[in-house]
């Protein structure tokens, strides 16, 4: 895992982006600024990260949003982490998957409106743009910048409902 790998981008027409102070569970893998959180089941006061190939609209627990700060749980105690709250309008940035699916303008532009998921088999969480477009995918890319292969999204807002029956 790393530090920041998805960064607030534009914080859609608000002055600062709302926060929320979630509950970590003791023994849990710590969570670093910069990655995706859901929550752990249904009903659960508890915030984990999200898996490689999520968030997957009807499938994903709740996407409650970014960290903002690192977590504070122990092995043995309970902790919190502050964690940025999207809204329809929020967009974020993270590297793509493989940089040269998006070092282009002209890549970049092709992969506009995708709905697509998140990579995380390596340390960092990345933008799959090779996950191709699908209904069910919980973000939405809106632009990036071909000079850092940078993507550029939102959560749809699907994705932060959770399962819906």
């Amino acid at each position: 895992m790393s530090t920041n790998d998805i960064q607030v981008k534009d914080v859609g027409g608000l002055n600062v982006l709302p926060t929320r102070v979630c509950q970590t569970e003791a023994g849990a893998t710590a969570l670093l600024p910069g990655e995706p959180v859901k929550l752990k089941s249904a009903g659960s006061p508890f915030v984990i990260l999200l898996a490689d190939a999520e968030p997957v609209i009807g499938t994903t627990t709740e996407v409650v949003g970014i960290t903002k700060s690192a977590s504070t749980h122990t092995a043995s105690v309970n902790g919190t982490v502050e964690v940025y709250i999207p809204n329809h309008q929020t967009v974020f940035s993270a590297r793509a998957k493989s940089a040269a699916a998006a070092n282009t303008v002209a890549e970049i532009l092709a992969l506009e409106n995708d709905r697509v998921v998140f990579d995380f088999t390596s340390s960092a969480f990345t933008v799959d743009t090779a996950a191709g477009d699908a209904a069910a995918s919980g973000i939405q890319i809106v632009g990036g910048n071909p000079d850092t292969s940078t993507i550029h999204f939102k959560f749809r807002s699907s994705a932060l409902q959770g399962p819906i029956a």
